[in-house]
């Protein structure tokens, strides 16, 4: 079918080129651009990264909310919604808050019963010239599949009454310790959680009251993965049809750009769960120090930090 219809677009494209050369046209030739894209696949959703989070064990939750030399140069620290007040030592998890991105660190007490090791990676979806609304759905290079299917409408209570954060898909994978999901996000909660009005939801919107420029962490930069055979093929396929691109190839090894952080994914038979083994992040200045926080080593070099999750694998298998 899609053969078709290149060849019937090809076919137009030279009759009209053909058509009358020595006679002057009188109106430029109309091209319905919208229907080449959907041909070709290239009206697909926008994708950012919002945010990740790890479950870290106990010891490395207590050194990292207890660190106050390290909490007060390296980012601002909050509770999370709905008032981002700051941690405390009953804090079950916390949030760190970069200008674009933040990370989000629970301990093995969480709330949602997750396990030490356990992750997950939330992106960002935007369509061309599409607001926000419950009937959104992602637009993807290839629509006849088995992915992103399943969708969830997260809801968060302000002053009483609960309102629409974002629509979320996914693809239900059970069993997996690395989640993806890919949300719609709606300008009108910021609104609400701001009391003032939003044309769009940003991410920058969203973390400019809580985000402090003096402190070193800024966002993001790169996510290296280790996963089961079965979570690679699904994180790799979720991000081919969001069009993202592929950067680097090196056997099985990918370098895929997804909006303004490259996720680094490898499959492996020996983990026996997926993991987010290595963040790497921008720093607002420079900083040459090393952090260890129980199982987790933080490495700042220049205005890279580089956090290392490999000790928290090897001690929580």
């Amino acid at each position: 079918m899609l053969g078709r219809i290149i060849l019937s677009i090809f076919c137009c494209f030279i009759f009209i080129s053909c058509q009358k050369k020595t006679q002057e046209l009188e109106k430029p030739s109309i091209i319905d651009r919208k229907k080449i894209d959907e041909a070709f696949s290239n009206d697909v959703s926008k994708v950012l990264l919002d945010h990740l989070y790890i479950v870290v064990d106990s010891i490395t939750y207590e050194r990292l909310i207890k660190n106050n030399p390290w909490k007060n140069a390296y980012a601002s620290l909050d509770l999370g919604l709905p008032d981002f007040a700051p941690i405390h030592e009953k804090a079950l998890t916390c949030y760190l808050r970069g200008h674009h991105h933040y990370i989000e660190i629970l301990s093995p007490k969480n709330s949602y019963n997750e396990p030490v090791g356990k992750s997950g990676i939330g992106f960002s979806l935007k369509n061309n010239n599409e607001c926000f609304h419950l009937g959104v759905k992602p637009k993807l290079k290839v629509t006849k599949d088995s992915l992103l299917y399943a969708a969830e409408i997260v809801k968060m209570p302000l002053k009483g009454h609960k309102h629409t954060w974002f629509k979320a898909f996914y693809t239900p994978s059970p069993g997996t310790a690395l989640h993806t999901w890919y949300g719609f996000y709606n300008p009108v909660f910021l609104d609400s959680l701001y009391g003032k009005y939003h044309t769009a939801y940003s991410r920058e919107a969203f973390l400019k009251p809580v985000y402090t420029g003096q402190k070193l962490f800024n966002g993001i930069k790169k996510i290296h993965l280790s996963c089961t055979p079965n979570d690679y093929l699904r994180v790799v396929k979720e991000l081919r049809y969001l069009k993202c691109k592929l950067l680097e190839k090196k056997g099985k090894v990918l370098t895929i750009a997804s909006g303004d952080v490259t996720i680094k994914i490898e499959p492996s038979n020996e983990v026996s769960y997926s993991r987010i083994t290595k963040i790497i992040c921008r720093l607002n200045n420079e900083d040459n120090s090393i952090t260890r926080l129980g199982n987790v080593t933080i490495t700042n070099q220049g205005t890279e930090s580089i956090w290392n999750f490999d000790e928290l694998y090897k001690n929580n298998p």
